[in-house]
């Protein structure tokens, strides 16, 4: 009451304190009434912000399979040896205590030793320079937290026999910044060290062993540029959440399998939310939602029939030869083998960069689909076939000359220009001009039966354009147009697209599919390379999705009888004593064959090598099995004497399966 006495007294001064006093008041509760009531929604919110950290967690990767389930590609756990930071938060407070003590005691003998140099007391102005500032204590915490972890690295490295070191810019960088996640510091632990740490390292506080899912081959090498590779990539996917403060180590498919059938390998990430403290600490944790696991993905491909075309080529030319070799079922169009040499690793494949970016060899381009290369005497098959519809006599002979300047060989003059042939001269029909591949016959015939028909029976191959193959690895070749043809085309281009040279080129696959299309009676199918997606759970197998097979591109629309007239003798190339494919005989198979030789040239049309064929289908009776195969080389060869053999070795493989197939089934019916 005594303040209100006051407060009656006519006293302007006293008045006016006691309205800034009640002013102030006010202005107070109403600012309390602001943060406390009105905006306590977004403070909520800001301090959730703080407190709690998303974790992204990978799903577990499909695996791929070959057509009898055997693994291609698969996940293995790999320990890491790792800091838990979260443990070591005491270690890290005693060991800046320490530091801090040492330092503080050199700045009292630096002042004392100041103080007698000036022979007084120092200012407190003067003192301040002598007082640590806040990026020096920082730095004082770094040292102790790098002084502790190197002292248990030590530790470690004594238990597991090995030296265990810290990169210190990356230690302070996730310190700084995923202080809530384990550390690693030694990454895929051998099984011996896994035992050494478990056996000697009981005792110890904040080090342990993380298990991590990484991409494996078991097969090595085996389908290599089929099969692709992933890379680190941790962004997500579409319905996944788009940001989180932590990212576990995710990958995605770059190319091959892995990178066209990557949603579905792939699977759908979880989340895990933590709590951590003022620190960045862990506190408490919870998976609020669990990551689905990818599905597998089952393919066209035979790991045998795989296996033995790499085989082959590495057998008859080396591990760092160029070549291809497609192998597809003519019924259907399933791709049962397709191998590119010099194969990769598709482990190491991103990170091997040297040899990747070899200018002669290139790695990384897959031979059987994402290189153009010229057909050579190949695509006489397809001239041959348009030739036979527009009513060509097959046992019409027409003579080939002796090239004036190589008796023993034939030649062709188109105008001025002489085209030689690699047959002799003589008296050829179709079926010996197939079996002998005598270019001279083969110019004569596309000149006189023209160019338009080559091309349209061309098209009906799809020749030029791509086959889609889910891999990132395709080229669509080149066929000239109708159009194109009809501008500035002389004689002389209609003679070397006769002999599939000039301005087509194709791929491995592309040819794959052409000879498939000849086999099966005038079908041409889209390759199929994945046959069915199904989960990785056995119990939910029965949800998965097959992919449509032996699906129709077209169709030939050629006789019966010019495919048989093609069929023998493509048989004749194979088993004639003139054949120029004798190499790729394999007893109780009958392979109907074509050789090729074809010149590359560089930008500047400079002969720089050859490309050697040999694209075949089998059996005769009943065609199963195209393969065909590709050599690149600069040195001296042929289709028969360099890719036949391959084809050999594939086919001895195809029929070793076929009858180890009927034995087993024939074991399971008794």
């Amino acid at each position: 009451m005594l303040v209100f006495d006051e407060l009656k007294k006519n006293e302007p001064s006293l008045r006016l304190v006691a309205v800034g006093l009640v002013a102030g008041l006010g202005v107070l509760f109403v600012g309390l009434w602001w943060v406390q009531i009105v905006s306590v929604n977004e403070y909520r919110a800001h301090q959730e912000t703080q407190s709690n950290r998303t974790i992204r967690l990978p799903a577990v990767r499909g695996k791929i399979l070959d057509r009898e389930g055997r693994v291609l590609a698969e996940n293995r756990p790999r320990y890491n040896l790792c800091l838990y930071l979260d443990d070591l938060r005491t270690p890290f407070f005693n060991a800046y205590t320490n530091l801090l003590s040492v330092t503080r005691a050199a700045q009292k003998q630096k002042i004392a030793f100041a103080e007698k140099k000036l022979g007084r007391t120092l200012t407190k102005a003067e003192l301040k320079q002598f007082q640590l500032k806040p990026e020096e204590r920082e730095q004082l915490r770094s040292q102790a937290r790098v002084r502790v972890v190197n002292s248990l690295l030590e530790n470690i490295s004594q238990k597991l026999r090995q030296p265990v070191t810290l990169n210190e810019k990356e230690f302070t960088r996730h310190y700084a910044s995923q202080r809530a996640l384990p550390y690693p510091v030694l990454k895929n632990l051998e099984p011996t060290q896994i035992a050494r740490f478990q056996e000697s390292y009981t005792d110890g506080v904040g080090v342990d062993m993380e298990l991590e899912s990484v991409r494996s081959y078991p097969n090595d090498t085996t389908a290599g540029h089929l099969l692709g590779y992933v890379l680190r990539d941790d962004d997500s996917r579409d319905g996944e959440n788009a940001y989180f403060n932590y990212y576990l180590p995710d990958y995605r498919g770059q190319v091959g399998v892995e990178a066209g059938f990557d949603e579905q390998l792939r699977g759908r990430a979880g989340e895990e939310a933590v709590q951590v403290n003022s620190l960045g600490y862990r506190q408490s944790q919870n998976i609020e939602n669990h990551p689905e696991p990818g599905d597998n993905a089952v393919l066209t491909v035979d790991l045998d029939i795989q296996r033995a075309a790499e085989s082959a080529l590495v057998t008859h030319q080396g591990k760092d030869v160029r070549a291809a070799v497609v192998v597809m079922d003519v019924r259907n169009g399933d791709v049962l083998a397709m191998a590119s040499s010099p194969t990769i690793d598709p482990i190491y494949a991103a990170n091997d960069v040297n040899r990747m970016n070899d200018e002669k060899l290139r790695p990384a381009i897959n031979r059987a689909t994402q290189e153009n290369f010229a057909a050579g005497s190949i695509f006489k098959v397809v001239l041959g076939l348009a030739a036979l519809e527009a009513g060509l006599n097959p046992e019409k002979l027409y003579s080939v000359q002796a090239d004036p300047e190589d008796p023993a060989h034939g030649c062709i003059f188109v105008g001025r220009l002489k085209k030689k042939d690699t047959a002799p001269p003589g008296e050829y029909n179709f079926k010996r001009a197939i079996e002998r591949s005598s270019n001279s016959y083969f110019i004569q015939v596309g000149l006189q039966y023209g160019v338009d028909r080559i091309i349209a029976m061309a098209q009906k191959f799809h020749l030029g354009e791509t086959t889609r193959l889910p891999t990132r690895q395709e080229t669509r070749g080149n066929l000239p147009t109708l159009d194109r043809v009809h501008h500035n085309w002389r004689e002389g281009d209609t003679a070397n697209l006769s002999i599939g040279q000039g301005e087509l080129v194709v791929t491995p696959l592309q040819m794959a599919v052409a000879y498939s299309a000849i086999a099966n009676g005038g079908t041409v199918f889209w390759p199929r390379l994945v046959s069915r997606i199904e989960p990785q759970d056995p119990a939910l197998r029965a949800q998965g999705q097959n992919l449509p097979a032996a699906q129709v591109r077209d169709r030939l629309g050629v006789s019966t009888r010019s495919l048989r007239i093609l069929h023998n003798a493509m048989l004749a190339e194979t088993e004639d004593v003139e054949g120029t494919g004798k190499a790729a005989v394999v007893p109780g198979l009958r392979i109907c064959g074509k050789t090729g030789t074809a010149q590359r040239q560089d930008e500047r049309n400079r002969f720089v090598g050859y490309n050697f064929w040999f694209a075949s289908f089998a059996p005769y009776e009943s065609p199963r099995y195209a393969v065909v195969v590709l050599v690149q080389s600069e040195g001296k060869g042929s289709g028969g004497t360099t890719c036949a053999p391959i084809a050999h070795d594939i086919y001895a493989a195809i029929l070793e399966n076929e009858r180890a197939a009927g034995v087993k089934n024939l074991t399971a019916a008794n």
